[in-house]
């Protein structure tokens, strides 16, 4: 397959699951989806699109799995775990998570 269809492709169906996370609880809870499981549910949705995000950047090189101690930028994501879940703010986290990153590719 070409890598411009697979990217688009993985765009597309990306698009589709990110809209089903953000709609679906709405269509089938109505007008009872107040409650604090409902909220529960929805505040945890930005954190696990930022974590999606950055995996294969953390864990994968060259197409292979990098779990190694010379992976530099496994103690940069301790780091923004922690801060993730003391602070539970999508932007706090990307903040934080971009200077700690740029700190430890730029000083290690």
């Amino acid at each position: 397959m070409n890598d411009n269809i697979l990217k688009l492709c993985i765009i597309g169906v990306s698009f589709i699951f990110m809209f089903a996370m953000r709609y679906l609880p709405f269509v089938i809870l109505g007008k009872s989806g107040n409650s604090k499981e409902f909220d529960r549910f929805i505040k945890y949705i930005p954190l696990g699109v930022f974590i999606a995000m950055i995996v294969k950047d953390i864990f994968f090189k060259n197409g292979q799995l990098f779990l190694s101690i010379s992976n530099i930028k496994l103690i940069p994501l301790i780091l923004i775990i922690l801060i993730s879940v003391k602070f539970r703010n999508i932007g706090v986290s990307v903040v934080s998570g971009g200077i700690i990153m740029l700190i430890a590719l730029n000083f290690f």
